[in-house]
């Protein structure tokens, strides 16, 4: 909530002011225009709530489409959030203090300030006081939860008692979404999803007069589309006003044109009560229009209704082809490897799901030996699952931002463990790899977004990410867990990511728990050639220079194919490899001949108990020579490529690192092309 809050300033404040003023001109010029002079008030309450923009209408919205984490989805919640603000303020001094003291009432604006006071002051902190007595981990006790829900349904009167019917939103908006959004999820989400829900739409539906439509109601429908096209015009200009791309500004003003629960709920509550407002401003001779009604007439109920049905489910799809977050990577100059590390701009996002995935991150950060000479900045994103509603406000801030907040609480214990493990790594490194600590708090769905933008912000050289499958030893045997939420998040990474990406497959911690690299450390790199080899190969040129690694470099070779420029580039990367690396005694060279990829399978069994970690480019040429005979039809993990899916398989027992230099269109190779006499072509060092 406190990240979202400062993403408020001049141009959000623009922006939200815009679309709802430009909205209320276009609606009260259509009036004039159309000379309507019947139903004013019912037709003022329509203006406003068609002006308006309901905070958690827009969160529905853009957590439907899919980008409640990108920049649009960020910016739609705070040009709401700031709209919903002013209109809970506007509102509560309008109709709970200025109208009633005009009507010489006194009592109602101290009630509504008392009830604001009891919710804010006592019934939240007694709800975040049941909160954290729940343990992290453990399940809410049923008194606990039971109590919760009688506070809400006590709230839930009042607010009714006291006409604000908002109230209970506003209160669930302010208080913490764990383990609160999880206990309400598992125990209320089905009967609330399924019952309550249809229920309420069903009876709001039976309030809608279809007979009570006219050809005149197509003159009240003209100023419905009037308001909403003012709204998206003024949103639309002025998020253009402020450099913000044409397709991004009409996808933000489909958003807050759009209407959705609240709205419905909203002109339930103006049907029901009517409006007082022009009736005691006549008695007191402010303003006197003739006026034939005093509630809003089942016309614009059902016009209005019928609006938000049509309009929102026709426009709101649209935004899903208007806007794609990844198109900002497309613009991103890649900086090869060996320059960053020489340059000292060589950074790393290290992303971390659970603790587990931390000693082998650790651990290879620890091979890139960062001094202080060349420091290496680390970015330390710690990822957690959004497990709250469709309302719910993805996170993605500096750890510090956050960590005071009730709302992370349940997160903080997991999230200091962490911190502490790349503390060690700082002390250890006497302050040359330097860490950020990020928090991202969104659905599995969106969290390549958060990962994609802030490597891109960061301009990250190098991406890790955790394999979805761990190995846990138990002390008696190891465990294979596995995550296919994680591991649709590594797919959409790897195809969307604007730098280098690594896949970590740790499994040294079934055989120790230490988390840094002993007196020695066996590292392999089995060469094929192609670009996602070469930038391997450029990450085991910086490990060379930590003097407890050794470092072997196996090049599989096979018949040459006249087709594959690729081979003179690999002569040259290898040769380059060489030149940098042939005073140094911890670096080995092999070449390896392979017709096939049994005769490959058989080095790499051979060298098994030498290894402990391999790094594997994740895409080879289709048909190349040393893969011949291994389909990536056959792979139990098809994102790791060929090579890297056979590495992972329970016969090796290392750790595997899998590197993506971009993302590739698989090509195919027809086997018959290679040519015979290239066989046995090699290149000494």
């Amino acid at each position: 909530m406190g990240a979202l809050f400062k993403k408020i300033g001049k141009k959000t404040t623009i922006i939200s002011f815009a679309g709802f003023i430009v909205s209320l001109a276009f609606s009260y010029t259509g009036i004039k225009v159309l000379h309507i002079s019947d139903g004013l008030e019912g037709l003022t309450r329509m203006i406003m709530l068609n002006a308006q923009t309901f905070f958690m209408v827009t969160c529905n919205h853009v957590n439907e489409v899919g980008i409640s984490n990108s920049e649009l989805g960020r910016l739609a919640c705070a040009v709401s959030l700031l709209l919903d603000i002013f209109g809970i303020f506007f509102t509560y001094l309008i109709f709970s203090v200025i109208i009633p003291m005009l009507s010489w009432d006194f009592w109602q604006p101290v009630v509504v300030t008392l009830f604001y006071i009891l919710t804010f002051a006592v019934f939240r902190p007694l709800v975040i006081y049941l909160i954290c007595r729940t343990p992290e981990g453990e399940r809410m006790k049923d008194t606990h939860f039971l109590a919760i829900i009688l506070i809400v349904l006590t709230i839930a009167f009042l607010s009714l008692e006291a006409s604000q019917p908002l109230a209970v939103f506003l209160f669930g908006f302010f208080l913490p979404q764990e383990p609160l959004a999880s206990v309400l999820s598992d125990r209320l989400d089905a009967i609330s999803s399924c019952v309550f829900f249809p229920i309420f739409c069903a009876m709001h539906g039976f309030e809608a007069d279809f007979e009570s439509l006219t050809v005149k109601s197509i003159i009240v429908e003209i100023l419905v589309i009037m308001g909403a096209f003012g709204k998206a015009l003024g949103t639309l200009v002025s998020a253009m006003y402020f450099g913000v791309p044409v397709w991004t500004a009409m996808a933000l003003s489909i958003i807050m044109a759009s209407g959705g629960l609240l709205d419905i709920v909203m002109l339930g509550q103006f049907r029901e009560k009517g409006v007082r407002i022009v009736q005691i401003l006549q008695l007191h001779s402010i303003w006197t229009p003739t006026i034939t009604s005093m509630t809003m007439t089942g016309e614009h109920y059902t016009i209005v209704s019928l609006h938000i049905l049509f309009c929102t489910g026709a426009f709101l799809p649209l935004v899903r082809y208007m806007y794609e977050p990844s198109t900002q990577y497309s613009t991103v100059i890649r900086q090869g490897v060996i320059t960053s590390a020489e340059t000292g701009t060589l950074q790393v996002l290290a992303c971390i799901h659970k603790e587990e995935n931390l000693p082998g991150i650790i651990r290879l950060l620890e091979a890139f030996h960062p001094t202080h000479e060349k420091p290496i900045p680390i970015i330390a994103l710690q990822l957690i699952q959004l497990t709250a509603g469709r309302v719910s406000i993805p996170v993605l801030a500096p750890l510090h931002e956050v960590q005071s907040s009730a709302t992370f609480r349940s997160y903080l214990s997991r999230c200091n463990r962490i911190v502490q493990g790349f503390l060690r790594l700082e002390r250890k490194t006497h302050g040359a790899a330097r860490v950020q600590h990020y928090i991202s708090v969104c659905s599995h769905v969106d969290m390549h977004n958060d990962i994609c933008g802030l490597a891109h912000g960061k301009t990250s050289s190098l991406l890790l990410l955790p394999f979805h499958v761990s190995w846990v030893h138990d002390g008696h045997s190891v465990q294979q867990q596995s995550s296919q939420s994680i591991r649709d998040v590594n797919k959409m990474v790897l195809e969307k990511a604007p730098c280098s990406v690594g896949v970590l497959i740790d499994r040294i911690n079934t055989k120790t728990h230490l988390a840094h690299i002993g007196k020695t450390f066996n590292v392999a790199i089995f060469f094929i050639g192609g670009v996602d080899d070469h930038e391997a190969l450029a990450y085991t040129t910086i490990f060379t220079s930590h003097p407890s690694i050794k470092l072997t470099v196996v090049w599989l070779k096979g018949r040459m194919s006249h087709s594959n420029s690729n081979n003179y580039d690999d002569y040259g990367v290898i040769q380059d490899f060489h030149n940098r690396c042939n005073d140094n005694e911890r670096v080995s060279f092999r070449e390896v001949i392979v017709n096939d990829g049994a005769e490959t399978t058989n080095t790499v069994v051979d060298l098994k108990d030498e290894i402990d970690l391999v790094v594997v480019g994740r895409y080879h040429e289709p048909g190349c020579a040393p893969l011949f005979g291994l389909s990536d039809q056959w792979c139990v993990y098809p994102e790791l490529g060929i090579l890297g899916d056979m590495l992972v398989s329970p016969e090796f027992e290392f750790s595997v690192l899998v590197v993506q230099q971009e993302s590739h269109t698989t090509k195919t190779c027809d086997i018959d092309d290679i040519d015979d006499d290239d066989d046995n072509v090699t290149f000494g060092f």
